[in-house]
């Protein structure tokens, strides 16, 4: 197995399983619309940034709205619901386990997400991994979202690693396109959503943290 000297991981779906609360968020905002994206649509937006899927439906559907704003309401409904345990999604199993196994051994760790920033940070207290990682990057750092390529190379950058040193985790084939620009190597997470996701692009498919420590020959 190759040895990584950066990883890059996804937030939503692959630290917390939380992309069944946005589909209910977005089931409602929806409604609201009078629209219903197909699945095919659903699955090329894994990834994207909210504001971007916005902008689509709008273009798409011919919506008047203003995506940032749904963007933001989407967001902050989410943050809101992180506070309310019943609504809280799951942590996956092992991850702050993996963040301390890839920390001690010399693996730098940074976090690459589609998300608001105030989000990312809340997510990353709540999982207590601050003290693992060299930092992250959002949908606010950058000028595109996933799959341009530029969120994963600001990653490695952060990191202080060449992008084909870093090794990306995503559960979207979005992100996973975005590293393989970048020039990083990229594993599918398998989650819930693993079925509308295209595996082409993986060099590896996991589907937990164990696996991932596994895979990078980390004791657990």
């Amino acid at each position: 197995m190759k040895q990584y000297k950066g990883i890059i991981f996804d937030m939503d779906g692959v630290l917390l399983d939380s992309e069944r609360l946005y589909k209910r968020i977005e089931a409602d905002m929806y409604h609201a619309a009078g629209i219903q994206p197909t699945k095919n649509e659903i699955a090329k937006s894994m990834g994207r940034g909210c504001e971007n899927w916005w902008q689509y439906l709008r273009d798409t559907y011919h919506l008047d709205i203003d995506p940032a704003a749904q963007a933001e309401y989407e967001s902050r409904r989410y943050f809101d619901l992180l506070d309310v345990p019943e609504e809280r999604p799951a942590v996956f199993p092992g991850v702050q386990e993996c963040f301390e196994a890839c920390h001690n051994a010399g693996i730098h760790l940074s976090i690459a997400s589609g998300s608001k920033r105030y989000l990312v940070e809340k997510v990353i207290d709540l999982l207590k991994i601050r003290m693992y990682i060299d930092g992250f990057v959002t949908s606010e750092d950058v000028k595109a979202g996933k799959p341009d390529p530029e969120i994963m190379e600001t990653a490695a950058s952060i990191m202080g690693v060449r992008p084909e040193d870093c090794l990306v985790i995503d559960d979207a084939t979005n992100g996973m396109v975005a590293g393989k620009k970048a020039g990083t190597d990229a594993w599918l997470f398998a989650s819930a959503d693993a079925a509308l996701v295209d595996a082409s692009e993986a060099d590896a498919v996991v589907q937990s943290h164990w696996e991932i420590m596994e895979h990078l020959n980390l004791s657990k």
